[in-house]
């Protein structure tokens, strides 16, 4: 008995499955739309409470930064007023002459 020889090897003759079996198995556990869509929930939470801490923390440091330059502020005006009020504020020739008079007895203690 004579047997045929096969064109091709054994290995790339032989089929082990049918071509549309992949996909039969895929297309059975295909996630559904809605479930593709809920597995982004987790990380656009993530990202939005990202978010909402980076802007409170800038907003809590701009506050601080505001609190501190109006204090800054009100501290160069009370030293001000201070100077205004041991040199005079220049507004008549008496406060100008009482200011140098201050500042002449400061100068020689």
């Amino acid at each position: 008995m004579s047997r045929q020889q096969p064109s091709r090897p054994f290995s790339t003759a032989a089929r082990v499955y049918p071509p549309y079996l992949p996909y039969l198995s895929t297309a059975a556990t295909r996630p559904s739309p809605v479930t593709r869509n809920i597995k982004w929930l987790p990380p656009l939470a993530g990202v939005v409470a990202a978010g909402y801490a980076a802007v409170s923390y800038r907003g809590a440091q701009i506050d601080k930064q505001m609190a501190a330059a109006e204090q800054a502020d009100l501290e160069r005006r009370r030293k001000n007023l201070q100077l205004a009020d041991a040199y005079g504020d220049r507004s008549s020739l008496e406060e100008l002459e009482r200011a140098m008079r201050v500042y002449e007895a400061q100068q020689k203690a």
